[in-house]
């Protein structure tokens, strides 16, 4: 079992690499498998940088403070998202939501999630990612930074620099959007040869695998990173995981805003399973390690005030009943895009004992169809 330690909110690390030109591509596949204690030394020399005046940059891409974290060279390493940077945060410099929440309240926000929890769904992602070892989220995890290129409320005065709270993801190099990847694939035809065409579908579904989990509501070409190298290398980063875990079903919380997975419609989620995925997820998903991921995520989200116990078992539920879906779709091999339009369920957790060794779903959890009856129009 992976053991997390979530107590110091300050945890983070980051592969060294001895910078060689023929390295680059094993530097940037590093930071996609980086333990711990890497992630932590690319998190003091973001520190050791702020101090030296490199501070981190906003970059004007997305709808909220999102910033480039940056080493003692000026070289980016990681973006930082503060949670009170977050779309619908005060603090957000980011003008768009601002009019969105004047002008069209009734779309303000998502009413499936948690308002301004973004940056603990970035890092419950990335332990997605770990703990079922997919291998395709850059390392996040939640720290504490202060910087002056960071938005302060003017109570604080023009001198006061706080630390923030939020996620902190290492940055990947030599990636592309997948838009402007699928369509250089589209042109040439001849760019992506058979084998990599496998290698792809495998890496594709195990997006689907984690977007399925997490019940992403928000992945799109844009924060889909692809890494290809003719005949050399590929690999793929799912980034921007922040608006996800909700505490119920999109489908059961709004009538018109439902979050399809938009990626049911590509072919690729329309093939069988890889087949050593499929063996590798239904070996590892059991109703023990259900509990113990849950048990991850719930010291995870306990991080923010703002989310109470009940709050938090309604996302659990939902985790749990994913992970149920999927592995019903695996053991029928219905493809992603079958598994996409299971009906939603959620598995409650039984209390007591006596389940501890037992395989059986059904003594660890009770599963519950999804109530429609109070769903609401946005």
């Amino acid at each position: 079992m992976l053991e997390i330690d979530l107590q110091d909110i300050s945890i983070s690390s980051s592969h060294s690499c001895e910078q060689q030109e023929e390295d680059d591509w094993s530097c940037t596949m590093n930071q996609l498998r980086i333990e711990d204690s890497d992630f932590n030394a690319i998190f003091r020399s973001i520190q050791e940088a702020i101090d030296a005046n490199v501070y981190p940059e906003l970059t004007p891409l997305g709808s909220s403070g999102t910033y480039f974290a940056k080493d003692i060279s000026g070289t980016s390493v990681a973006v930082f998202k503060p949670k009170d940077e977050e779309p619908f945060a005060e603090l957000n410099p980011k003008w768009p939501k601002f009019f969105q929440k004047m002008l069209c309240f009734c779309c303000f926000g998502r009413a499936c999630l948690i308002a301004n929890s973004g940056y603990l769904s970035e890092a419950g992602a990335s332990y997605v990612d770990s703990m079922l070892q997919l291998e395709i989220v850059p390392k996040t995890r939640v720290v504490k930074l202060a910087s002056p290129s960071f938005y302060y409320s003017r109570w604080y005065g023009r001198n006061i620099v706080k630390p923030k709270e939020g996620s902190l993801q290492l940055f990947v190099n030599g990636y592309e959007r997948a838009e402007t990847v699928f369509g250089r694939w589209d042109y040439n035809k001849e760019l992506l040869s058979s084998e990599e065409e496998v290698r792809f579908t495998e890496l594709f579904q195990r997006m689907c695998v984690l977007d399925y989990i997490i019940r992403n509501t928000d992945r799109h070409l844009d924060n889909l990173l692809i890494r290809h190298v003719p005949g050399k290398e590929l690999e793929i980063a799912a980034i921007d995981n922040g608006l996800a875990f909700p505490v119920r079903h999109p489908e059961s919380a709004s009538r018109f805003r439902t979050f399809p997975f938009r990626w049911a419609n590509l072919k690729w989620a329309q093939k069988d399973w890889d087949e050593s995925l499929r063996e590798h997820l239904l070996e590892v998903i059991t109703p023990h390690f259900t509990h113990e991921l849950c048990k991850v995520l719930q010291e995870l989200f306990s991080n923010n005030s703002i989310n109470n116990r009940v709050l938090i078992e309604k996302q659990l539920r939902i985790v749990r009943g994913q992970l149920w879906n999927l592995r019903k779709a695996l053991i029928n091999n219905d493809p992603p895009a079958v598994m996409s339009k299971l009906e939603p369920v959620t598995l409650i957790r039984r209390h007591g004992r006596k389940h501890q060794n037992s395989d059986d779903w059904l003594e660890w959890f009770r599963l519950k169809s999804v109530d429609y009856g109070d769903r609401s129009c946005c």
